[in-house]
């Protein structure tokens, strides 16, 4: 199966180390940098690439490893508060025998335990002058992340300047709206794990002491659109999704339980939300084929930017930037 290209957005902010102050905005982080704004960019940037030293980072558990050097591509607009940054990264830590795909009894090389298996990856960071919400964008794949490991590496870059940052996943509107309008729900799931001792042992008396106990019961098998599932659901009420009494699970108005509705597009992309927030939904932002390299199956560098700058003015509008 080819790899499709992925696109996780992520708001972020900084504020002095060991500050209790709301966040700042990000020219206090440049400012100490130098008083130059474009110096400031420059210097930021070839911090960032100085701090791999040409060598590959790794998680803590040595499973990944990204980097990014001067051969990579990259990309620093001042004036805009955008630098784009191509790196490098894979998994490391297990031997992997090479094959071509038609000739499987023919090893015709091997990944080593110190090696990596590389792909581009692509990332943009905004950080606006004059607002203390920032975004950083991490590119992937379908089989393929690293997001975790650029978001440890860049908290400890930043912290060398002396600012803590923060990150929380963003997903914008207009993909919401987007995926809404495409999709239908498919799947509700009714989950506790507060079950009393008295229903444990009326389930089956070998749960009775097993205190962390979840139950969850799941009601698939049908298709409806998103509106009209709510707007017909809606006048049972929260606690009477399914119309049954759930009373011998602990799943009752009065004990409580968590519900869940599960989403599907017409391209089978899938999404799920809580019943307090329909409509909060974070579905996986996929990239158009039009951005792939049609060579490598990989992005072309130009593409995406163009493609996330695209992305990234919608997000100004959306957080009140102008």
């Amino acid at each position: 199966m080819a790899q499709t290209l992925k696109l996780e957005i992520f708001k972020i902010a900084i504020k002095p180390r060991n500050s209790r102050e709301d966040f700042v905005d990000f020219n206090n982080l440049f400012e100490s940098i130098d008083e130059d704004k474009d110096q400031a960019y420059q210097k930021f940037f070839s911090d960032f690439i100085d701090l791999f030293g040409g060598k590959f980072k790794s998680d803590q558990k040595k499973t990944k490893g990204i980097c990014t050097t001067n051969q990579n591509k990259g990309t620093i607009r001042s004036i805009n508060n955008v630098i784009d940054i191509e790196m490098w990264g894979g998994t490391i830590g297990s031997l992997q025998l090479i094959f071509n795909q038609d000739n499987a009894d023919e090893e015709i090389g091997k990944i080593g335990l110190n090696e990596i298996a590389s792909l581009p990856f692509y990332i943009k960071l905004w950080t606006p002058f004059d607002h203390s919400s920032g975004i950083l964008m991490v590119q992937s794949y379908t089989d393929h992340t690293v997001s975790n490991l650029v978001k440890i590496i860049f908290r400890e870059f930043i912290k060398s300047y002396g600012f803590t940052l923060n990150f929380s996943p963003f997903t914008p509107e207009a993909i919401k709206e987007e995926y809404l309008k495409n999709s239908h729900v498919y799947e509700i799931k009714m989950i506790t794990d507060k079950v009393s001792r008295g229903k444990r042992a009326l389930i089956n008396p070998l749960f009775a002491d097993e205190q962390d106990l979840k139950i969850t019961v799941t009601v698939s098998g049908f298709k409806h659109d998103v509106n009209d599932f709510w707007r017909n659901i809606k006048g049972y009420g929260a606690n009477k999704v399914i119309g049954a009494n759930l009373d011998d699970l602990d799943m009752s108005e009065e004990a409580g339980y968590n519900i869940k509705a599960y989403y599907k597009d017409e391209n089978g992309h899938l999404a799920n939300v809580g019943i307090k927030n329909i409509y909060d939904i974070s579905p996986t932002i996929f990239l158009p084929e039009e951005i792939m390299s049609g060579d490598t199956r990989h992005f072309d560098y130009e593409k995406i930017k163009r493609h996330t700058d695209r992305i990234l003015e919608q997000i100004k509008i959306e957080i009140g930037y102008n």
